[in-house]
């Protein structure tokens, strides 16, 4: 009897214990996203990670909504070894402006019929903790290309306040790639002209 009454008890902490350790951990996290101080510099980004298609005239609109904000966007694809390289620097400058006026975008180029591709995109960007906008652009990869004026990736456009695009850093000139610093000074110039 002894023992059968004590194997009733362990289950019952078991049960007790599989409810609380769950209900816990959810505390937890609304806990932190109902602080109102805004995060510290190495905080978590809590915000899930998107990637949302849009046709060229929709980009245009949400383009065009920025207006009054720096906006840098990077063009890249999943295909682009040196898209992929940059894009965590990316992340870094988003971590740094974005309670600054900033805001980031980026929009991937990445042909809309690969299944595999876009899922590629989709993890690449999570694992990147990438929680800005980010967009897939939804139209043919060719006339992608064409409507956006470009000749390949990696670009970065930096766009000022009033909606003017300042900076096309792109890799056009084999002999002049734009680096990382040119972005960061880029960004730095604008925000500066307050």
């Amino acid at each position: 009897m002894w023992s059968g009454s004590r194997t009733g008890a362990s289950i019952r902490r078991s049960k007790l214990c599989s409810i609380l350790a769950p209900c816990s951990i959810l505390a937890a996290v609304l806990c932190l996203l109902s602080c109102g101080s805004k995060p510290g510099p190495g905080a978590i980004d809590l915000r899930p990670v998107t990637f949302e298609p849009v046709t060229y005239d929709q980009w245009q609109r949400e383009l065009a909504s920025l207006k009054g904000n720096i906006v840098v966007v990077d063009l890249w694809a999943t295909w682009c070894v040196p898209c992929i390289e940059r894009f965590p620097h990316m992340v870094q400058l988003y971590n740094r402006y974005k309670n600054g006026g900033v805001t980031f975008v980026s929009m991937s180029v990445d042909d809309r019929e690969d299944k595999q591709a876009l899922e590629t995109a989709r993890q690449f960007l999570r694992r990147q903790n990438a929680t800005f906008r980010n967009y897939l652009m939804n139209e043919n990869i060719s006339q992608s290309f064409e409507k956006l004026d470009i000749e390949g990736v990696p670009d970065v456009w930096v766009y000022d306040r009033t909606g003017r695009r300042r900076y096309a850093l792109n890799g056009n000139d084999p002999n002049r790639q734009f680096t990382e610093k040119d972005v960061d000074d880029a960004v730095a110039t604008l925000v500066a002209e307050r």
